[in-house]
C-alpha cells in the first residue's frame, strides 16, 4: 500500500480520494462452525486492507492540505446476517475506524466517511448466480421499500459526492445506499392461511 500511494503520488502529483472498496465474503458458517483461518482471511481483506491503504493515504492527503476517504461497508454491517459472522464483523468495524479516522484527522482537513450499499445488481458472479431464483429475487425485492436492486451507478453517485467539496462539512458518517432496506421493509399481503 506505501508503494500504491508512492506511486499515485508521483504520477498525479498528490493524493486528493480514498475509496477503500475491497470485501471478502467467506462461506456461511455461524461463529462456531467457522474455521479459524477463514475468519482471519476475511477479516484481513475487509478489514486490515483498509486500515492499511487508509494509513499509507493519510501523509499524502495532509501534504495536499487535506482529502475524502470513503469505506465501503455493507448493510449486513450494520445490521447482521445469520452465517456472515467475519464478514458483518469486518463491515460494522469500518464505522468505528471512520469515525476514530475522523477525529484524528479532521483538523488536517481529512473527512472520513462509510457508504452501506444494499443489494446491489453489481454483475459480481454470486450475485448473478442468486438471480437465476425468483424466490431470492422476490426475497430481494421484499426487503427494499423501493422493491428493485440497486445499481452500481447509485453507489457510484454517492462517492462522487462524498469525495467531492460538497461533503466537506460531512464525516464520520454512514449513508446508506440500499433502496430502504435499514429503515423497515414495505407492508406487503399476508399470504392466505
Amino acid at each position: 500500500m506505501r508503494a500504491a500511494v508512492e506511486q499515485t503520488v508521483g504520477a498525479f502529483g498528490g493524493l486528493d480520494i480514498l475509496v477503500n472498496s475491497a470485501a471478502h465474503l467467506g462461506g456461511m458458517h455461524d461463529a462456531a462452525a467457522m474455521p479459524e483461518a477463514e475468519w482471519r482471511e476475511v477479516l484481513s481483506v475487509t478489514l486490515d486492507g483498509v486500515f492499511y491503504c487508509s494509513k499509507y493515504a493519510v501523509p499524502a492527503m495532509r501534504e495536499r492540505g487535506g482529502g475524502s476517504i470513503i469505506h465501503i461497508a455493507s448493510v449486513e454491517g450494520m445490521q447482521g446476517v445469520a452465517g456472515h459472522a467475519a464478514y458483518v464483523t469486518g463491515k460494522s468495524a469500518l464505522f468505528g475506524l471512520a469515525r476514530s479516522m475522523a477525529i484524528d484527522f479532521g483538523t488536517a482537513g481529512i473527512w472520513v466517511n462509510v457508504i452501506s450499499p444494499g443489494i446491489i445488481d453489481s454483475g459480481r458472479p454470486d450475485i448473478e448466480r442468486r438471480k437465476q431464483d425468483p424466490v431470492i429475487v422476490q426475497w430481494w425485492r421484499d426487503m427494499t421499500v423501493l422493491d428493485r436492486m440497486g445499481r452500481p451507478e447509485e453507489v457510484a453517485a454517492a462517492v462522487l459526492f462524498l469525495a467531492s467539496d460538497e461533503a466537506s462539512y460531512i464525516t464520520g458518517q454512514n449513508l446508506a445506499v440500499d433502496g430502504g432496506w435499514t429503515i423497515g421493509h414495505p407492508p406487503r399481503p399476508l399470504p392466505d392461511h
